[in-house]
């Protein structure tokens, strides 16, 4: 089935029935619902046919009854296509035509066998038409009987003659068709059809008949019936001569004739030229006035055909480069539809490992601020600490005061030895809680790590001298304990301890001032510790900001994918129609040759 009537019936079904009725119909074979069906198109027959059997059972209605409500409907979506074909001046007219119609319609279309409607006139207001189909849709062809009935708004009474399948398989249809009026002006010339008895075709036989009895039956009258054969031979003298004079005069008719058959073969250039000085002449020349006529129509429709022939092949060209630039555009669409997809998806696996980046850094943040501030106590302590071992000092120079004293006057040493076993007892417990605070100091420094290592040192002397200290007090208290009980013979060796002391007092000093110097080290290295906490924490939120932008860039990254992904599906779409818009100029081109083809049939 061909593309044209598919249309139609499509549009005919769409008016009788709702969209959706036809659109899941459409749908049901596998068609798209917007599809375009093109002039040329071969459609198979059991796909449209499975269309309809569909919408039967949607709307619950028999198949023939739906055929003939398309075929009433069709002739007016035909009308819509071909408005040409429907000016006529009455139905009989149109449906004379009907097959000349179908023939012309589908003669441009390779592969199509359009069915038969032979039409005959049995008189001015009744026809036959024989329709003959493969297909045999008899409803369909009843209901553009109908159609046609309806759009010329003529009554018609149809009676169906027979049907049944012929010899070549086809089937057929035979119905006669009573027309309620008919614009065929009929001329009844009773007298010249008398004059040719029903046999004579002949204008001089007959000029010579009706001349020949006026004669004879004038000389009837005149003469009677006495000279009956002079009066025939004037009468067959009159025949002839007058059969003889007609013919001469006539002949040009047969340059009339000819000049129909050439028309008849669409030879309208050539003209021919009659001269008789009478009546004759003149219709010569009204005829070729009317060639002349037809002949600038078919010039300007050659013209016309060729100047859209051009246009359209012009049309073509652009076309088809309007479809390889819609190809190429579909193609750079979807690379980059496909590039900002799989950036989308790029940037945001990135976001996701850079968001774990940031909480990792702020849970590093949040544990470097705890250590800040327990380095900060560390710092304190070991101020504390330097404090104490400075107060340490202090008193062991009163201590080495003391022993001085107690060389000046050792006789004195024994009355004090009380005092001095306190102080002893003093520093044994300051050298205890030196050797503590060292302890403590280490296990912090340990904890600052590589910045405390040094302090670590530091500590772990001062842990030794505080060890020292307190086996220094030992010694002393049992030095003095030892004193008190020979003091006399030990003054020599208290001047000895005196000079140990001082000696160490020395050492520790140094050892306070290294002490010091490590410990403001200490407190700088933890101030800058503490202030690039600090900065890390502050570029951290900022980070954190800028992961907030990156989060909102991967957003709009998305957002430019899936308008990306939308404009490279309307791009293709676009380019689908570019090429179905090829494919119709290609179409319209072809009728254009067509049409070409057949215009230069006629020779101008």
């Amino acid at each position: 089935m061909k593309g044209t009537v598919v249309s139609t019936w499509l549009a005919s079904l769409r008016i009788i029935f709702d969209d959706a009725v036809v659109n899941n119909a459409v749908e049901s074979v596998g068609w798209e619902v917007n599809r375009i069906i093109t002039p040329l198109e071969d459609i198979p027959d059991h796909e449209i046919f499975s269309v309809f059997q569909h919408i039967s059972q949607q709307a619950n209605k028999p198949v023939n009854s739906i055929w003939r409500e398309v075929g009433r409907q069709n002739i007016k979506s035909f009308q819509k296509w071909f408005p040409s074909y429907f000016e006529r001046h009455s139905l009989k007219g149109f449906l004379m035509m009907m097959d000349d119609v179908h023939a012309q319609l589908t003669k441009m279309i390779k592969g199509a066998n359009p069915p038969g409607l032979v039409a005959k006139e049995i008189n001015e207001k009744e026809i036959q038409i024989t329709y003959q189909s493969k297909r045999g849709l008899f409803d369909y062809f009843l209901g553009l009987l109908e159609g046609s009935a309806a759009f010329f708004n003529e009554k018609i009474e149809y009676t169906i003659i027979d049907s049944g399948t012929a010899d070549n398989g086809k089937k057929y249809m035979i119905v006669n068709i009573k027309l309620e009026k008919s614009l065929d002006k009929v001329v009844n010339a009773k007298f010249s059809r008398i004059l040719g008895l029903g046999i004579v075709k002949s204008i001089p036989a007959k000029i010579s008949v009706f001349t020949t009895l006026i004669v004879f039956i004038a000389l009837l009258l005149l003469q009677g019936t006495d000279a009956l054969v002079m009066n025939g031979v004037i009468a067959g003298v009159t025949l002839v001569s007058t059969f003889i004079g007609s013919s001469v005069i006539l002949s040009p008719m047969k340059q009339f004739i000819e000049e129909m058959k050439k028309i008849g073969e669409y030879d309208l250039g050539s003209k021919t030229i009659v001269k008789t000085n009478d009546t004759l002449e003149d219709t010569f020349h009204l005829f070729s006035d009317v060639k002349n006529t037809i002949k600038k129509d078919f010039l300007f429709l050659k013209g016309g055909t060729d100047d859209m022939n051009n246009f359209v092949h012009e049309f073509s060209i652009i076309a088809d480069n309007m479809k390889n630039l819609s190809d190429s555009i579909a193609g750079v669409v979807h690379e980059v539809a496909l590039s900002a997809s799989n950036q989308a998806e790029e940037t945001e696996d990135a976001v996701s490992v850079l968001d774990q980046y940031v909480t990792t850094l702020n849970k590093i943040v949040d544990e470097e601020t705890e250590g800040k501030n327990q380095l900060e106590n560390a710092v304190h302590h070991l101020e504390r600490s330097f404090n104490d071992v400075k107060n340490v000092t202090t008193m062991i120079n009163d201590v080495k005061d003391n022993f001085a004293t107690v060389n000046r006057q050792g006789k004195d040493l024994s009355s004090q030895a009380t005092k001095i076993m306190e102080i002893s007892s003093t520093v044994e417990s300051i050298a205890d809680q030196t050797n503590l605070l060292a302890l403590n100091a280490a296990i912090e420094a340990a904890s600052a790590g590589e910045a405390g290592r040094g302090f670590t040192v530091v500590a772990q002397e001062i842990r030794k001298l505080a060890e020292n200290s307190k086996n220094a007090v030992k010694d002393i208290n049992s030095n003095l304990l030892f004193f008190i009980q020979q003091i006399e013979g030990f003054v020599k060796e208290i001047e000895t301890q005196y000079h140990q002391l001082e000696s160490s007092n020395e050492t520790l000093e140094k050892v306070t001032i290294d002490n010091q110097s490590s410990t403001n080290q200490i407190v700088g290295v933890s101030n800058v510790i503490v202030k690039l906490i600090d900065q890390l924490s502050t570029e951290t939120e900022n980070l954190t900001k800028v992961i907030e932008n990156i989060h909102s860039l991967a957003a709009i990254s998305e957002e430019n994918s899936a308008a990306s992904e939308e404009m490279s599906a309307n791009v293709t779409q676009y380019s689908e129609k570019v090429k179905e818009l090829s494919e119709n100029i290609a179409l319209l081109e072809a009728l254009t040759k067509n049409f070409k083809t057949e215009l230069q049939k006629y020779k101008i």
